[in-house]
């Protein structure tokens, strides 16, 4: 759980005794796992600060979900659109997991903005993380099979959640097989068959709903590092 607003990324250059002006502002909102925050092309002047939990970013297009990203504590949603004259959303975003946020008003934030300019330029590096992340996505969809498709996801996922545990690496984060197919647009069964595959090959385990990796150098040769660098696989960099 976050406390301190300093620990959000896009205000992490503001004097911690300047932030003490910032917190009057800001509204504590909790939600429940599967909890639709907001969908796409609503209206609102809302800006939300994750404090705990994980949220998923997604548009629907025929019927089919897209996840866009998966965002944690210390993540900002809805700069992009405070900063813009629509205030329709551009995505919804619903709740992996329990979720604590601040909510802080479009008024509030411009105002914020004007103030410290450093909001400015952390929010362009959110985007353009958010950016790269999407264009790593379309490659990864118009270039690999499947078994490339999901082996790139689970490095991209290791290296924002990953932690090391008994002998292996946990991605921490509980993703089930409809996320994973939804973050890469492809059938459900495919993702079923991919990570059976990998399994019986040792090269991963899943408990829980955990996935494990049982052995990361394979993996990563099977992604083909000469294609995406390690740092440009995080998507959290402020």
């Amino acid at each position: 759980m976050i406390d301190n607003i300093s620990d959000i990324s896009i205000f992490s250059d503001i004097p911690k005794d300047e932030l003490q002006k910032i917190t009057p502002l800001l509204k504590e909102r909790r939600f429940k796992k599967n909890h639709v925050l907001m969908f796409e092309n609503d209206q609102s002047d809302e800006v939300y600060l994750i404090r705990s939990g994980m949220i998923k970013i997604y548009r629907m297009y025929e019927g089919k979900e897209v996840v866009l990203s998966i965002t944690s504590a210390g993540d900002i949603i809805g700069e992009v659109e405070a900063l813009s004259s629509d205030n329709h959303r551009i995505s919804s975003i619903e709740a992996l997991e329990d979720v604590n946020v601040w909510l802080l008003s479009k008024r509030d934030f411009l105002q914020l903005v004007d103030q410290y300019p450093s909001i400015l330029r952390n929010a362009y590096k959110i985007l353009v993380e958010r950016t790269r992340m999407l264009n790593r996505m379309i490659r990864y969809l118009t270039f690999h099979d499947v078994r490339g498709k999901v082996v790139n996801l689970i490095m991209d996922l290791y290296y924002n959640y990953g932690v090391a545990s008994d002998n292996a690496y946990k991605i921490d984060l509980k993703i089930n097989q409809s996320l994973f197919a939804n973050m890469l647009g492809v059938t459900r069964e495919s993702i079923s068959k991919t990570l059976g595959e990998f399994q019986a090959e040792g090269l991963i385990d899943i408990r829980d709903k955990y996935l494990y990796l049982l052995d990361k150098e394979m993996i990563e040769s099977i992604c083909n590092e000469t294609e995406e660098l390690p740092a440009m696989r995080k998507w959290h960099n402020i």
